[in-house]
């Protein structure tokens, strides 16, 4: 009898950004199914960030036969599965608290130049999940759906004290996955912890520590989630055989980061010339954006405009300039001609 085994798709996860998707002033939403796949051969998201699970997750995934696939445009998780009444049951069952955790790393040193993102250098990460923390408040933003529009914002961006207790709970999972005993100070950490200051600069200083690496957030999926957002279905209909069961249809979710918009600042030292747009456009590393003299600039243009040209700005120059009497701060791209 020949033997088979058998793997379905548990969920995946597109990670999208315009400046690489858009084409010019083309945005990849607004683009048809056919436009976006053009798009789609020459994107690649491991050239600007990676996504790795947890410690517990890389144990978890063994031990429950699941397994983990990067592709161009997402990262997918396998289950072995077996056929059960036009239904597939999961191989070895997952409990509804059963958490898969990603932590997603920036590869790219100009990423922070191309993406709109708010900073995260004070110790807060972005966390996309289909669970609420319990110390996050309404309204909350749950992981996006892949059907939906929605663009990476701060919204995304959890508070300190959530940062924290993220941060313990994965380490806690970590721990109790380990065969061997840890050794740093988090591993010393009680839960009472968390309320003072040396145990909250404990987890601050390991939260930079990663961040110095290229931490950027964290991707966490429960089986059953909140508000019907749940990876699997759970069957216990018999108490003596609990089964669990993929969905259908997949779940499915995205991260889709935004492109960053500047003035575009043109300078020609020759003749001791800038001009600046009067608005911000979109840096993107596709297509062409093409730049009118008589309306994306203000004041007197030189006599010789004609002769000049208007090249797009690439990812390399970012200057943020604060005014001092508004306190608002103006982000250019500068390109020299």
């Amino acid at each position: 009898m020949a033997f088979r085994t058998l793997y379905k798709t548990l969920f995946e996860i597109d990670v999208l950004h315009s400046y690489f998707l858009n084409d010019g002033s083309v945005t990849y939403i607004s683009m048809d199914d056919d436009d976006k796949k053009i798009q789609h051969k020459k994107y690649n998201f491991l050239d600007y960030i990676n996504v790795v699970p947890s410690y517990a997750t890389q144990v978890a995934l063994k031990n429950h036969k699941l397994v983990l696939r990067k592709n161009l445009r997402s990262f997918t998780v396998l289950a072995n599965v077996t056929e059960e009444n036009d239904k597939f049951r999961l191989h070895r069952f997952l409990e509804n608290d059963q958490k898969l955790t990603f932590l997603i790393y920036v590869k790219d040193y100009l990423f922070d130049n191309y993406t709109e993102l708010a900073s995260t250098n004070d110790n807060r990460l972005y966390y996309f999940s289909n669970i609420k923390p319990a110390t996050e408040s309404d309204p909350y933003s749950y992981i996006p759906l892949n059907t939906s529009n929605d663009l990476i914002t701060e919204d995304f961006l959890l508070t300190e004290e959530s940062t924290r207790q993220l941060w313990y709970d994965m380490e806690q999972d970590n721990i109790r996955a380990e065969i061997r005993q840890r050794l740093d100070l988090i591993a010393e950490l009680k839960e009472e912890d968390l309320n003072t200051d040396q145990g909250q600069q404990i987890i601050d200083q390991t939260i930079q520590k990663e961040q110095g690496k290229g931490l950027l957030g964290v991707i966490e999926l429960q089986m059953i989630g909140d508000n019907a957002m749940d990876v699997i279905e759970i069957d216990t209909s018999d108490v003596n055989d609990v089964k669990s069961f993929l969905l259908d249809p997949t779940p499915g979710y995205k991260l889709h980061f935004e492109n960053r918009k500047t003035i575009w600042k043109y300078i020609k030292k020759s003749d001791e010339n800038e001009l600046e747009t009067l608005s911000v456009k979109p840096l993107t590393r596709n297509g062409f954006i093409e730049i009118d003299p008589d309306t994306d600039f203000s004041g007197p243009l030189p006599s010789d405009i004609d002769k000049y040209i208007f090249p797009n700005p690439t990812a390399n120059i970012i200057k943020q300039i604060t005014d001092e009497n508004t306190n608002i701060t103006t982000t250019y791209s500068e390109i020299f001609i």
